[in-house]
């Protein structure tokens, strides 16, 4: 989804390596996963290293991506979403429970 994370925790080294939080197009992802399902695959991971904070950067938002990315999965395929540290998911749960409960 993104590498990088808006974080500056001091236990953590990812934002000293990878840098800002930088987000992929939505349009990028909904392409590979749809790539992905077309080419069988049945399980398909959505993470980064901050999973709740994907969009902040680029103007978007993981429920609105989650959302689009269900219109282009078959029913038969399991969309796992990743690793996400509270302060950004928080502003989403609503959202995500509603996702989650498809």
């Amino acid at each position: 989804l993104s590498s990088g994370c808006l974080g500056s925790c001091t236990y953590c080294k990812t934002r000293q390596a990878r840098g800002k939080l930088q987000s992929y197009k939505p349009e990028q992802i909904i392409s590979r996963v749809r790539q992905a399902c077309m080419e069988g695959v049945k399980d398909i991971y959505i993470t980064s290293e901050d999973t709740g904070a994907y969009g902040r950067d680029i103007g978007t938002s993981l429920p609105e991506l989650m959302r689009n990315v269900l219109q282009v999965v078959p029913e038969d395929v399991m969309i796992r979403i990743g690793m996400t540290n509270p302060p950004y998911i928080l502003q989403h749960l609503e959202a995500m429970a509603e996702i989650l409960n498809h």
